[in-house]
């Protein structure tokens, strides 16, 4: 399916409560760098911590690849930082630090199998068993970012070794696609809830990762930061889910 008709097709699919989604159950957000959880899924983790479920965060990689140049910020001050940042968004949605893990992957470097990503599933299947979780949450495997493929691959894994747990993925980049690029992808089943009640919440926690939108670290040309269009599919009433099939 065409990347237009797929991201139509998922902007008006059916509507659900949150409770309806998961359940009543604790779900975790699998995030490829610190930052997605805010993204792509922070009314959901408000509005869960809102009805009282418990979320559990997992950072896969360490965020050290956003400014490779800067001086003033070398890849473990970059990275302590960007730990910071989401545990601030964290706060904002209702995560405590004690729910939030980091793979401490490297960025731009997430495996797709070996040792590593073995030890990865291994952790996030811990994290999943403690919390008795029945839903997993994890970045589209159409989005162009090897770590978001590779998170998809992960978040796969956990699957196949938790019989019973509900896949959902949530596109990032995949908003920021060509239209007639082909995805790929199976025929579409997802789900959209609405989080007007929590778009403050939301937008405070993705200004919480002040190094990815602001002039924070100002020192490499290269740096990343999202700007109005690239950050502009956040910040509706709706964020969107599509099923991932077993």
């Amino acid at each position: 399916m065409r990347a237009d008709r797929f991201l139509d097709a998922l902007s008006t699919s059916p509507v659900v409560t949150v409770d309806e989604l998961v359940h009543g159950r604790p779900l975790v957000v699998l995030s490829p760098h610190p930052d997605d959880e805010s993204l792509g899924a922070g009314g959901l983790i408000a509005e869960s911590r809102a009805a009282g479920h418990e979320v559990n965060v997992i950072v896969v990689t360490d965020g050290s690849g956003s400014h490779p140049r800067s001086r003033q910020y070398p890849r473990q001050k970059l990275v302590a930082l960007r730990y910071a940042e989401v545990h601030a968004a964290g706060r904002v949605l209702g995560v405590q630090p004690d729910h939030v893990t980091f793979l401490g992957l490297p960025d731009t470097r997430a495996p797709m199998s070996g040792p590593d990503f073995d030890a990865a599933v291994e952790t996030t299947l811990k994290v999943v068993r403690r919390s008795g979780a029945g839903a997993l949450f994890v970045t589209w495997e159409g989005d162009p970012h090897c770590d978001h493929q590779a998170s998809a691959a992960l978040a796969k894994a956990v699957r196949r070794a938790s019989p019973g747990l509900k896949l959902w993925a949530y596109p990032v980049w995949g908003w920021h696609l060509a239209a007639d690029v082909e995805t790929q992808q199976p025929p579409l089943s997802a789900v959209r809830i609405d989080i007007s009640s929590q778009r403050g919440r939301k937008r405070a926690a993705i200004d919480a990762h002040a190094s990815q939108m602001t002039d924070l670290i100002s020192d490499d040309p290269d740096g990343f930061r999202f700007d109005d269009a690239s950050l502009a599919p956040f910040l509706g009433p709706y964020e969107y889910f599509i099923e991932v099939p077993s």
